[in-house]
């Protein structure tokens, strides 16, 4: 879930748990990050919200596909008119009108407000009294750079998420950051500390895409945690090398694996060395492996 959404991974793990739990709020902020990001972010959840699937979204059931494409009944987004530069209270009153009806085909009506910091005060007041008494089929996901911009009652009755700081670009290869990250915990359970290290030449020239790599490992030894524990609840829908990861290591080396790629993607930052951080990953990952 949010593989392609460029967040931290602490947003995409915090909303995930909150999805498959069923413990999502009925209003959402959505902060941080960049307009096309927190969009991106917004449609996923909405699309999770109606897909039916075990892991969601699933993104081939009917639900998500229309979710995709911007053709569900049950998706509405509000945005600012071509022509203004604030969402006024005619919108939010549409809105609310909408918000009346039950779902036409999913269980859920998701309601999306893009740059809802263009709301003006008489808009988020027609807003607030529609939180005020949800109804249990509402999910309402606003979208801004930052929660500031809301009135003081509009936040206390959301869930506020922080996609992180924006980025100004990508790295050319970081739609390989997960795919990479899984093969990284595939060497490691099966393979010596050369054969990894070997694999790690990817990063010497791409810092960014080994920061991408190394946040994309994290939730797949979570997953090999919770297969241990006799656990469902997945993050990653490829879950062979969770499954290869758990039946290498025992769940107190797991454990302390993930505790040490948490510390060293939060310290990665401060590295002055970045060849010096690809082999001291590899050292600490062996010494777990090894102890």
């Amino acid at each position: 879930m949010f593989y392609n959404v460029r967040a931290t991974d602490s947003f995409k793990n915090s909303i995930s748990v909150a999805i498959k739990g069923g413990k999502l709020s009925h209003a959402i902020i959505l902060e941080g990050s960049d307009d096309e990001a927190r969009f991106s972010a917004a449609m996923e959840i909405a699309a999770a919200l109606m897909c039916e699937a075990e892991n969601r979204p699933c993104g081939v059931c009917s639900h998500c596909v229309k979710c995709e494409k911007g053709i569900h009944p049950d998706l509405h987004i509000v945005e600012k008119e071509a022509d203004s530069t604030m969402i006024k209270v005619d919108a939010v009153r549409r809105l609310k009108a909408k918000a009346l009806l039950f779902p036409n085909e999913s269980k859920k009506s998701v309601f999306i407000i893009r740059q809802a910091n263009l709301m003006n005060p008489q808009a988020q007041n027609a807003l607030l009294k529609i939180f005020e008494e949800p109804a249990a089929h509402l999910c309402f996901i606003l979208t801004c750079p930052s929660k500031s911009a809301f009135l003081d009652t509009i936040i206390s009755r959301a869930t506020v998420y922080s996609l992180g700081e924006e980025t100004i670009e990508e790295s050319e290869n970081g739609d390989n950051s997960a795919s990479l990250a899984a093969e990284l915990i595939m060497t490691l359970a099966g393979e010596n500390e050369f054969v990894f290290l070997k694999k790690t030449a990817v990063f010497i020239k791409d810092k960014k895409l080994f920061s991408q790599t190394v946040s994309a490992m994290i939730p797949v030894v979570r997953d090999a945690l919770v297969l241990q524990s006799g656990g469902r609840d997945m993050l990653i829908s490829d879950t062979s090398a969770a499954k290869k990861l758990a039946g290498s290591f025992t769940q107190k080396k797991t454990a302390a694996l993930l505790s040490c790629l948490q510390d060293f993607c939060d310290s990665l930052q401060l590295s002055p060395n970045h060849n010096l951080a690809i082999t001291r990953l590899c050292s600490l990952l062996y010494q777990i492996k090894s102890n």
